[in-house]
């Protein structure tokens, strides 16, 4: 099961969330076992598979492919397309982690993670696309890589006012991006029963300490 539906994310931003957390930096331990950490993306074939995995490649296709032209506009060399195409990816999970990163009131004074982004999202071109439907969406532009739909989603949570509710975990053992289902959206825990609690028992046992220590 992927952990958008596990942890019930909305699907219109499912992409945007199982992206993001490719990459696992959680630290716990839960019934006697240590979490082990992981990178979804950790290689090219790793990367290619993920993204087949997503209706994001087909299944003779390659990233080398689907983003030539994409690289070719980001580099000045000739890199070898594969890893080219992995070390964007790559790049364009860290501005948007980075971003996620910082507090949802603190992001409009983050110019640096702001521009880190841009930079990074210029190599995933949208374009606006009318269905048959009626509606109204971004599609990766013609020729560009699929994974611009991880940029589309988090487009549609900016234009629909909820992009503040998608945070990273303020635990320094997590960095766990999580999307607040809470009313008043100021969880900064992922998991209150895990991350929370682990913050809450340090906490304590710090006043504790300090109290110890007073004379």
């Amino acid at each position: 099961m992927r952990l958008s539906k596990k942890f019930a994310v909305p699907a219109e931003l499912a992409l945007l969330y199982d992206f993001a957390n490719s990459l696992d930096l959680r630290q716990y331990t839960e019934g006697g076992k240590q979490h082990e950490c992981r990178d979804e993306l950790a290689s090219v074939a790793q990367l290619e598979e993920w993204m087949r995995e997503h209706g994001l490649l087909d299944g003779h296709a390659h990233v080398s492919t689907t983003m030539q032209s994409s690289l070719q506009r980001h580099s000045s060399r000739q890199p070898q397309l594969g890893a080219g195409a992995h070390a964007m990816a790559l790049g364009l999970r860290k501005a948007i982690r980075d971003y996620l990163q910082i507090a949802p009131e603190d992001r409009s004074t983050q110019a640096r993670a702001a521009m880190q982004l841009n930079e990074l999202a210029s190599a995933f071109p949208l374009v606006v696309v009318a269905s048959r439907a009626g509606a109204i969406c971004m599609e990766p532009a013609p020729g560009s890589s699929a994974l611009a739909r991880v940029l589309a989603e988090l487009h549609l949570l900016a234009v629909t006012s909820r992009l503040e509710r998608l945070k990273m975990c303020a635990s320094e053992e997590c960095h766990w991006v999580f999307f607040d289902h809470s009313k008043p959206g100021n969880r900064r825990w992922c998991s209150s029963t895990l991350c929370g609690n682990r913050h809450k028992t340090r906490s304590y046992r710090q006043r504790r300490r300090q109290a110890t220590k007073s004379p």
